[in-house]
């Protein structure tokens, strides 16, 4: 006798439904709590969040912006999208950032639950299977890091799309079958990982030893179809990442970062936000042969069980197809990362829902140890996550972490010394930076890859040397990066700043132009380029300069800053008032923009109310500013 559909499992009560919820959201709070007060980290948080200003506007300019470009390998429009909404209600507050990370967590574990309800109809199977999920310390990268939003973002609708498919299958009503149909959609808007659901729903059928027909395909074909367009824009955000890697190299490291994630769901210490592979690639390795190994085996237990039962297959498959997508993502310029936590996020409910079979093939007739057992996990889970959130706490701490597992980690200590670089510890960033390369010399892959990871930290390197104002040993630097990579614009940019300090301008002018030759979209080097030319008195041409720096970026604060005061020495103030004022709604703190803009309104436009404003504005958030006050004092003394 074949058991009912799983779809067939309801939620509980309404009385007991929002006890459950208000418990999970208590939970996740409890373990997590404390990360919300987290800064952001120099992981790509500067990258897609705080110096992205993109994200500083809902406007037709932006959303376009979002929707048409790349992060820059990922196309992930719907959590820009998600970041404009924080922006709006907190500018850079990290912790806006953070909460509405730990809300998408909290849901998706909540739906973890519905899910594993639908599929094993034992509602405290599914209860204990959904805070596995949300107190796991294998998702804490995903929970603490705010860049990590398109995982849980994608996620939520995941899952969302999974549940309503199931219950299509039970009520056949089309507003449910395309309301799962969106749901994926906005998923892998999100972040194209989701792109495995059309198997995933697949999965679930033979798992339920579904009757193949017509109707059952017919259903399936618009996931595919989604699935196959945000595949072809993944992969062209891709091709760099795939191309750096050979297909045996594919092959063998798959299987090592498969086999991680296991077991680091049984073992969750020694977590980090780094994992390096170094050395060759080949099978003869044990760190290779060893996962490889367990690999096949896993997959034939899987196999052979299904003379027995579909559930080992569809846990094990659940987890191999979900994480199929980021398997191939170890490949980093000059450097191996085998596994990111992230990466299991979704993978882990196949590992979560064998526990839970588990539990209850144990538990039977032995339920208060099993209750017990249950409670000392979850609370020993949620301990170590806790303490795995404090290592997000800022840069330092992740990176310090990272380099505590894996001392040759040498992305760690560049990024260590561009940390300890940008608080004004040069000499900890000049010492971080040769560590860095020394190491990367020993252990990174030789070719272009490594090349150009060497020109980026030298670059780097000569930025705190030139801000030591050890000017010969920077210009040194910069041209040995550039001698490992031509192409370094940064160098480019370094040694053009260089050239101005020492009073040769047309040598800087030379250098920023040929900066702007070799990589057009640069507008940093049109910025430099015009901040050069109005300080030589080349004010149309400086204009010019900065009008093409925000051709190629629109969402650039310190372009339109300038622009504004070349404008006010052309004598329009007309055209630098709407400059000053579109810097300050991209970055509202911006404070010489609001003095400039405060100025230009009292003297010029006669607007002193205008200008008190602006005034106003920079003292609410910075009391301390005695140009600001002073200007006030003056206005209010006037009138």
């Amino acid at each position: 006798m074949t058991e009912p559909p799983a779809s067939s499992a309801s939620l509980p009560s309404r009385a007991l439904l929002p006890w459950i919820i208000g418990s999970f959201f208590l939970l996740t709070f409890l373990v997590y709590g404390s990360s919300l007060t987290n800064a952001f980290v120099r992981w790509d948080d500067g990258l897609l969040i705080y110096e992205n200003p993109a994200i500083r506007s809902i406007t037709p300019q932006s959303l376009k912006t979002i929707f048409t470009s790349y992060d820059p390998e990922l196309y992930i429009p719907l959590t820009f999208f998600s970041y404009q909404l924080d922006f709006l209600l907190g500018g850079t507050n990290a912790t806006i950032y953070h909460i509405q990370n730990l809300f998408w967590h909290t849901l998706n574990a909540l739906l973890v639950a519905w899910l594993l309800l639908k599929l094993t109809r034992r509602g405290w199977l599914a209860l204990f299977g959904g805070l596995l999920f949300a107190l796991h310390p294998l998702h804490t990268e995903a929970v603490a890091w705010a860049s990590a939003r398109k995982d849980v973002l994608s996620t939520f609708f995941f899952l969302l799309s999974v549940i309503a498919y199931l219950q299509y299958r039970s009520d056949r009503r089309h507003s449910t079958y395309f309301g799962s149909l969106a749901a994926f959609l906005l998923g892998m808007l999100a972040k194209v990982t989701a792109i495995t659901l059309p198997v995933i729903l697949i999965l679930i059928d033979i798992r339920e030893r579904r009757r193949w027909d017509r109707t059952m395909l017919m259903e399936k074909l618009p996931f595919f179809a989604l699935s196959i367009v945000f595949g072809i824009i993944a992969f062209v955000g891709k091709t760099g990442v795939l191309a750096s890697s050979s297909l045996s190299e594919k092959l063998l490291m798959a299987p090592k970062s498969a086999v991680f994630y296991m077991e680091k769901l049984f073992v969750p210490v020694g977590l980090s936000v780094l994992y390096p592979f170094t050395g060759s690639v080949i099978l003869s390795r044990l760190d290779i042969l060893i996962p490889f190994l367990l690999f096949v085996v896993l997959i034939v237990i899987a196999l052979i069980s299904l003379k027995w039962t579909r559930e080992i297959f569809f846990g094990v498959a659940f987890f191999l197809i979900t994480v199929s997508p980021t398997l191939l993502n170890f490949a980093k310029g000059d450097s191996f990362y085998f596994a990111s936590d992230r990466y299991a996020y979704v993978p882990s409910i196949g590992i979560f829902f064998l526990i839970v079979l588990a539990f209850e093939r144990f538990c039977h007739e032995r339920t208060k140890p099993c209750v017990i057992a249950a409670s000392f996990l979850l609370a020993a889970l949620g301990v170590l996550s806790t303490l795995q959130a404090k290592t997000w706490r800022n840069s330092e701490t992740l990176f310090t972490q990272a380099l505590k597992i894996s001392p040759d980690a040498y992305v760690a200590r560049v990024n260590l010394g561009n940390v300890q670089r940008y608080r004004g510890d040069e000499e900890q960033a000049i010492t971080s930076y040769n560590s860095a390369l020394a190491t990367m010399r020993k252990f990174g892959r030789t070719g272009a890859g490594l090349n150009r990871a060497e020109s980026k930290t030298l670059s780097n390197l000569a930025s705190a040397q030139r801000e030591q104002s050890d000017l010969t040993a920077a210009q040194s630097t910069y041209q040995e990066a550039l001698r490992k990579n031509p192409q370094n614009v940064y160098a480019l940019l370094g040694l053009g700043v260089i050239a101005g300090q020492q009073g040769n301008n047309v040598e800087a002018e030379r250098l920023y132009r040929l900066a702007i030759m070799t990589a057009p979209d640069f507008a940093p080097a049109q910025l430099n380029l015009g901040a050069l030319l109005v300080g030589l008195n080349r004010l149309e041409e400086g204009v010019t300069a900065y009008r093409a720096a925000l051709d190629l970026n629109p969402f650039f604060p310190q372009a339109h800053y300038n622009l504004g005061v070349a404008l006010m020495k052309l004598n329009r103030p007309e055209e630098a008032e709407a400059a000053y004022r579109e810097a300050i709604r991209l970055q509202p703190k911006y404070t010489a923009a609001r003095i400039n803009l405060g100025i230009l309104l009292f003297n010029i436009m006669k607007d002193p109310e205008g200008a008190q404003a602006q005034f106003e504005a920079i003292l609410a958030y910075d009391p301390s500013n005695t140009q600001a006050r002073s200007a006030l004092q003056q206005i209010l003394g006037t009138h």
